[in-house]
């Protein structure tokens, strides 16, 4: 098995994940709400890059909400904004969610082509691993970044993922992939390594420091969202 890691939602413009596994990471905090939301009932997620486009498809929805961001803060007129702990299951069980974000959102539009496409975070590391263990395809994970750019959060955890399934089966990875899986293995803690980093600290500065502890804990889901034909739904 080969894994391949994506630095960014810009890198994956003009690629073909045709054949393969895609592995899309968003930690803070999209994907974290993603799998949150899914996890406390929601029926769905309809992911899009442009806010005009997820308000328009959420008005012909009898049972939808707006959720989103720019910069890290909500958007004006939407339900929620982008942070995990909005989406508690008394506001979100059976309701479809029109999203759109600065990063995730578009990470996923960008890799749609996909054999298989998980949406993946701390939150359910272990079960997305499971799942790709599955069978032998390749496996391109997708950081989606920040500002397309590089974004520690997102690639540590890709890292964890490599490390993973490299425990249980022989991976092929190039040097960069191997950096991040090294530094998965060797990492003194979460936090520990994310603090300091630039997305990790423009959060905790416009006040949303409980926002990155609850983003930065291991395994407390079990759904592994996937998208097919627009939506993003629990993977059963």
């Amino acid at each position: 098995m080969k894994i391949e890691i994506l630095k960014s939602a810009k890198e994956a413009l003009g690629r073909s994940f045709k054949g393969k596994n895609v592995v899309v990471i968003d930690v803070l905090r999209a994907t974290t709400v993603m799998v949150t939301a899914l996890e406390n009932g929601a029926k769905c997620i309809y992911p899009f890059k442009e806010i005009e486009d997820a308000r328009d498809k959420c008005k012909l929805s009898q049972n939808g909400l707006l959720a989103g961001e720019r910069k890290g803060m909500k958007i004006l007129g939407f339900d929620f904004g982008n942070s995990p702990l909005e989406f508690t299951k008394e506001k979100v069980e059976g309701k479809e969610i029109y999203m759109t974000t600065s990063n995730g959102t578009r990470a996923i539009e960008n890799s749609i082509d996909g054999d298989n496409l998980y949406i993946a975070c701390y939150l359910n590391i272990s079960a997305v691993v499971n799942k790709l263990l599955l069978d032998t395809k390749d496996i391109i994970i997708l950081c989606s970044g920040t500002d397309d750019k590089f974004s520690l959060d997102d690639s540590l955890c890709a890292g964890i993922i490599t490390q993973k399934i490299s425990d249980k089966l022989k991976v092929e990875m190039d040097d960069f992939v191997l950096s991040l899986e090294k530094l998965a293995r060797y990492s003194p803690g979460i936090t520990k390594v994310l603090e300091g980093s630039k997305h990790y600290d423009y959060l905790k500065k416009i006040g949303y420091k409980d926002d990155l502890e609850y983003c930065t804990k291991i395994d407390i889901c079990n759904v592994v969202p996937f998208y097919i034909a627009g939506k993003i739904k629990t993977s059963s």
